[in-house]
């Protein structure tokens, strides 16, 4: 009954008022196309030896951090959050990989996570005694860019700013080594 009903309402009008709703719902249509055809691109996702998208970011002394200015330099981006457990366990090993292989040009740059506030982050930099830069990403921008979903998530980024790896969860010496092989073995 409502099937007749509705059919009804369409057939029972005059033709002027039956030509406006197709012609109403035709533009509705092509409105719906061709609006999807002006969004963004969506990016896919991140393959091993893709090239790394190249950012500014101020760190927490103040100083700019442009990834396309450490090219030549392996670089380790760590996405991280202050109350995270794997952050806290694995940052003394990865503050003495930054010692024990800085001369050799390694970067590290850890990036905390949108909602952790400054002062959580520099208190987390104090207990920790981080001696690399800290990046609030406050707008998660970077953690955008990069497609950061989950925390703590480290990227390894090869001297000529191609991905060479992505780790979730804690970071050991062995992983670094592994990935960094050839390129801590140049000096810049």
């Amino acid at each position: 009954m409502n099937a007749c009903r509705s059919t009804l309402l369409f057939y029972g009008r005059p033709t002027a008022a039956r030509l406006k709703i197709c012609c109403c719902l035709l533009a509705a249509i092509v409105f719906c196309l061709l609006s999807g055809c002006q969004q963004e691109p969506v990016r896919g996702e991140f393959r091993l030896g893709d090239p790394a998208p190249d950012f500014a970011a101020r760190d927490l002394d103040g100083g700019v951090v442009v990834l396309s200015s450490l090219r030549g330099k392996p670089v380790i981006l760590r996405f991280f959050e202050t109350d995270c457990r794997f952050c806290r366990a694995d940052t003394p090993v990865i503050t003495e990989l930054y010692q024990k292989y800085r001369e050799q040009g390694l970067v590290i740059l850890y990036i905390g996570s949108f909602y952790d506030k400054e002062s959580s982050l520099r208190a987390f930099i104090d207990e920790l005694g981080i001696d690399f830069p800290v990046v609030m990403d406050g707008s998660a921008k970077l953690a955008d860019l990069y497609q950061i979903k989950v925390y703590p998530q480290t990227l390894f980024i090869s001297p000529d700013q191609r991905l060479l790896g992505a780790l979730l969860g804690a970071v050991g010496e062995a992983e670094v080594v592994e990935i960094f092989a050839e390129h801590l073995q140049q000096v810049p």
